[in-house]
């Protein structure tokens, strides 16, 4: 780890840089929609905390929030004007973009499935399962698994934005069906599906890290749950106190001296991909400010 001289402070990875700063909450742009009943909850768990104990994941060269939507919407919330950051570079190819698939727990799901489709004009078709990489071409906006085998629905969309409002429509529907539907990764739905833990799978499209900057910049979102990153390393509990937040109190320069020299006192450890942490398990190596 190291300082540098605009303010920031560096921790140097084998696979990525990783530069801690305090950022402006105005100059950053968010890619996904905010769920509002994570968003209250974070804004009052964070209030409560009178701190915010993780920075957001933001690219460096766009300031394209990667990681992180929820708190940048619950300051805002609560009334506070900036956030800590990691910046990374997002070009590094180390970083990966993956998905969420949606899986379905409940009763008549294909018949329900179905009906979906039909009513949002959507045409659902059995197909190869090796073809689920058309899905987000070719006009083909998910794929379905079930006990009945594999299914492409084809439908129209100029773009993977909309592609992904096609989705968030067909699993609100299939919610006022009464169906329960899970956000897993690619790989936990498989293994979930095979073991019969759920009933079906929604394969959603996958978006290129262009795509994602391209949307963000230009003022629209994707549907919440459409990105997930994997850095290779991040940091957690720098555990910045709200009132460094507040553009009342500090300039930001200031603010990040502060910052910088708070990280300094704390001693870093690194803890390898795979940890579980207030149970969740992180697929990346996590360095620990500790006091």
């Amino acid at each position: 780890m190291n300082s540098d001289p605009n303010s920031s402070y560096q921790i140097f990875h084998e696979k990525i840089v990783l530069r801690l700063k305090i950022l402006d909450l105005d100059s950053l742009f968010i890619h996904e929609e905010i769920i509002p009943e994570m968003l209250n909850f974070l804004a009052e768990s964070i209030k409560n905390d009178n701190l915010v104990k993780h920075p957001i994941i933001v690219d460096e060269n766009s300031l394209v929030v990667l990681d992180g939507m929820h708190r940048v919407a619950a300051l805002r919330k609560i009334g506070y004007e900036r956030i800590p950051v990691c910046l990374v570079d997002y070009k590094n190819p180390n970083i990966k973009v993956r998905c969420w698939y949606r899986t379905l727990k409940g009763n008549n799901i294909h018949e329900k499935m179905m009906e979906t489709t039909k009513k949002l004009g959507l045409t659902l078709k059995k197909d190869e399962e090796s073809n689920k990489t058309r899905i987000g071409k070719e006009n083909f906006v998910l794929g379905f698994k079930d006990n009945n085998g594999f299914y492409l629905a084809r439908g129209l969309f100029r773009n993977l934005k909309e592609a992904y409002d096609l989705v968030k429509l067909v699993e609100e529907s299939l919610k006022s069906f009464g169906l329960e539907v899970g956000h897993e990764t690619e790989s936990d739905a498989a293994r979930k599906f095979d073991q019969g833990l759920v009933d079906a799978i929604i394969l959603t499209p996958k978006l290129s890290k262009e795509d994602i900057v391209n949307v963000a910049l230009s003022g629209m979102v994707f549907s919440y749950k459409a990105t997930r990153h994997i850095i290779p390393a991040r940091p957690l509990y720098v555990n910045v106190p709200l009132k460094l937040l507040n553009k009342r109190n500090h300039t930001l320069e200031e603010a990040n001296e502060k910052f910088r020299q708070m990280l300094l006192k704390k001693h870093l450890k690194m803890v390898s991909a795979g940890s579980l942490l207030e149970g969740r398990r992180y697929e990346e190596d996590v360095y620990i400010f500790e006091d």
